[in-house]
């Protein structure tokens, strides 16, 4: 809905994640769940009221920018947070929470089952949201289902997002995901009857489930193209080319390269269908787009100077740019283009190193669990891996993951690559007094019911 980002969607969704975390007490392990817990404390850090003294050691810069913006608290309170918009951080503190929640509540289910039903899921969504994103791009209308405006002049939105290049970002983690799916069925179809009619010939040599899911990638990767994003089209060709390459052998191995040749012959029908020379007007002015994102990373550079280590606050980027920003005015810079800069620069230092921490252990578990994979869920693992290895890469160029839905999709991913099997909990309520050799039996073979005790022998009521 939108792309997550009305709160009337985005703050139900972080906090039922956050809940449904408390209720069902997912295990938490490893370096990669304690920097995760760690950068949400940091986050909430930021919403500490602290007194005037801590406040000017750790971020001296703060006050001259509430000044600015006129955010200045009454002289009275002598307590401010390190966030220079409380209202930004409160929002982000719930996205960003809620998402780490649902990779914890997602890795714990997966690890008793409901991966492919998961992935089946992203898949319908897939198809329906990019049918409709289409079909309204084939209208051209500045309203999102052709009946809510957007809030910002720019690009004509796509679909349920405002922004084209966040429609992107879903697309490319959920396309590779489906086409994993794919590789993980089984390459040979269901044996023919060598006495069978044609119709059933037909009906049997045909999956339908992967048919249908054939379909939904095809769909979201016109999707994708009709979308004229660049980052998300180079960074997905980009993750897929050095997936497929760290994948040849067990392509060889297990028979899979006839269903990557029936994706391929897809792909080639989606660019078929595809706007390619619009798609080449939009890479031939990638030099102009460089240096309009050169200008946003340049002014961005002052902005973590001044707050290297406490950071303006999560998502107070575009309020921090309203004191920051000398180029022309005519375009305001609401996001930094580049999401490594827009975290240094909301999160500081501690948020940075902390993150850097948490994506280095990501990348060495995910490498260990998929090496250690021998089954078909590999495959999904591996869409999945694509799929945050194409959004790592496109956050060079976009900030596509500050989007609730984005956000969740990326839990789920990183919850597919590294769950394992989980052996069931004990159960904390045991029957006591009852065991296997108390249970009596009747006479014909009826069994007593262990829950009654009784002194007296159960009689056998005579035949009729």
């Amino acid at each position: 809905m939108f792309g997550g980002t009305r709160g009337s969607v985005a703050v139900p969704v972080g906090l039922s994640s956050i809940a449904c975390a408390i209720i069902l007490r997912p295990r938490l392990r490893g370096w990669l769940d304690a920097a995760l817990l760690l950068l949400v404390a940091c986050v909430a850090f930021q919403l500490v009221p602290l007194p005037d003294a801590a406040l000017t050691k750790l971020s001296p810069h703060a006050q001259s920018v509430r000044d600015a913006l006129a955010l200045l608290a009454p002289p009275e309170l002598h307590l401010r947070p390190l966030s220079i918009r409380s209202s930004d951080t409160e929002w982000a503190f719930v996205i960003f929470a809620g998402a780490v929640a649902m990779f914890f509540v997602a890795r714990s289910t997966f690890g008793r089952g409901g991966v492919r039903r998961t992935v089946w899921g992203v898949a319908a969504i897939g198809l329906g949201v990019s049918g409709l994103s289409i079909a309204q791009a084939a209208t051209a209308g500045r309203s999102i289902y052709w009946r809510f405006p957007t809030e910002y002049e720019g690009p004509l939105p796509f679909g349920p997002f405002v922004n084209r290049n966040h429609f992107a970002t879903w697309a490319i983690m959920a396309l590779p995901l489906t086409v994993g799916y794919l590789m993980s069925r089984s390459p040979s179809p269901a044996p023919v009857p060598p006495d069978a009619a044609g119709r059933r010939r037909l009906t049997l040599s045909v999956d339908p489930r992967g048919a249908w899911m054939i379909t939904a990638s095809v769909l979201m990767l016109l999707a994708l193209l009709l979308s004229l994003s660049r980052s998300g089209i180079v960074a997905l060709a980009i993750a897929a080319g050095v997936m497929i390459v760290a994948m040849r052998r067990r392509l060889q191995r297990h028979g899979r390269w006839a269903i990557a040749s029936v994706v391929a012959a897809f792909t080639l029908a989606a660019l078929a269908w595809a706007d390619v020379p619009a798609l080449a007007e939009r890479f031939a002015a990638t030099p102009a787009g460089l240096s309009g994102r050169l200008t946003i990373w340049r002014e961005t550079v002052p902005i973590i100077g001044d707050f290297w280590l406490p950071g303006t606050g999560a998502g107070t980027y575009e309020t921090a740019m309203f004191v920051y920003q000398r180029s022309d005015r005519s375009v305001f810079f609401n996001q930094a283009h580049n999401h490594y800069l827009q975290v240094a620069a909301e999160g500081g230092l501690l948020v940075t190193v902390t993150l850097a921490i948490a994506l280095a252990v990501f990348v060495v578990s995910a490498i260990v669990v998929m090496r250690r994979d021998h089954s078909d869920v590999i495959w999904m693992r591996a869409g999945a891996a694509t799929g945050i290895g194409a959004v790592m890469l496109q956050s060079l160029w976009e900030t596509g993951l500050v989007m609730p839905a984005n956000a969740m999709l990326a839990a789920i991913l990183a919850a597919i690559v590294l769950h394992e099997h989980e052996k069931p909990r004990p159960n904390p309520y045991p029957l006591r007094g009852f065991s296997r050799s108390r249970i009596r039996v009747r006479h014909g073979g009826a069994p007593l019911n262990p829950y009654v005790h009784t002194s007296r022998p159960t009689r056998t009521p005579p035949p009729r």
